[in-house]
């Protein structure tokens, strides 16, 4: 195989191993973001090939992921979940403003079709991590005070939906309202 082959099949979404390279990124994903929530938390943890070797023993991965986090920070105030979602960066000020019960948000239609596909229920609490472009992003159902942290949420009502609340935030002033207090 030469090169140009190489990163051709690599990067070809419907290519023999498209599924398997999927799965792999996603799984570095997951990794990628539990360790921003240790560290944006300011949770104090044990050493990365500890936590890895403990995720290991339970899913058989070798990378941290989703699942090994919800089963082990049963304190954690919410579902950990998230995906890279398509085309996101090319969301403009006035498609986030949209009113969700009214014209389609695409945002809001995102998070809510990626929920579904990772079988995470709306009513429960949730934490929904994404990027835009260079900045970590999540959407969560979970209301936190202000706290010392100035921060800027996105918040919007789901009427016919029980008055399900989506607020969407940058990640760092999320987590650090959340603090450390669920890290054993």
């Amino acid at each position: 195989m030469d090169r140009d082959q190489f990163f051709g099949e690599l990067f070809n979404e419907n290519g023999e191993n498209a599924d398997a390279i999927r799965a792999q990124r996603q799984l570095a994903f997951e990794e990628r973001i539990i360790k921003r929530v240790f560290t944006e938390c300011g949770a104090k943890r044990a050493s990365w090939g500890r936590l890895v070797n403990e995720c290991r023993e339970i899913t058989g991965h070798h990378h941290l992921n989703f699942n090994w986090f919800n089963s082990t920070y049963r304190r954690f105030p919410g579902v950990l979940c998230g995906k890279r979602i398509p085309r996101l960066h090319e969301l403009t000020m006035l498609d986030i403003f949209k009113n969700p019960g009214k014209v389609k948000n695409r945002l809001a239609a995102a998070v809510a079709n990626n929920l579904h596909k990772q079988e995470v229920d709306s009513n429960r609490p949730f934490v929904f991590l994404f990027p835009v472009t260079r900045t970590m992003f999540c959407a969560h159902n979970i209301d936190t005070e202000t706290g010392e942290y100035p921060r800027i949420q996105w918040r919007a009502t789901f009427r016919p939906m029980n008055n399900l609340v989506l607020l969407v935030e940058p990640t760092v002033s999320f987590f650090r309202t959340i603090g450390s207090d669920w890290v054993d």
